[in-house]
């Protein structure tokens, strides 16, 4: 894909009932190697805009981070092969707690 399938799937992200939704550049070491990659970080209190995004790309549950995630419930990363050719793009989407849980 390109950057236009990359354009594509923000669309499609920041139409979602999200608290937060931005992109992070990071890095990957491989050996001696680094890799550029795009981080999606998505955060809700909705299960029905998180679980849905779960499926759809397939991610992963992780535990949260302690110091970066404190109150928070749940978290799923993954990688979205098909959003891009250029650099790896990863997800990652924390569903918060929300009133009455």
């Amino acid at each position: 894909m390109t950057n236009t399938a990359f354009s594509a799937v923000m669309s499609r992200l920041s139409a979602l009932d999200t608290l937060s939704l931005r992109v992070d550049q990071d890095w990957l070491a491989f050996g001696l190697d680094r890799v550029d990659v795009l981080v999606i970080e998505i955060l809700t209190v909705s299960e029905l805009t998180a679980l849905p995004l779960v499926t759809r790309h397939r991610l992963s549950p992780v535990d949260p981070d302690p110091g970066r995630e404190l109150g928070l419930t749940r978290v799923w990363t993954g990688w979205l092969g098909d959003a891009s050719d250029v650099v790896p793009v990863a997800m990652r989407l924390t569903l918060a707690a929300g009133e009455g849980r």
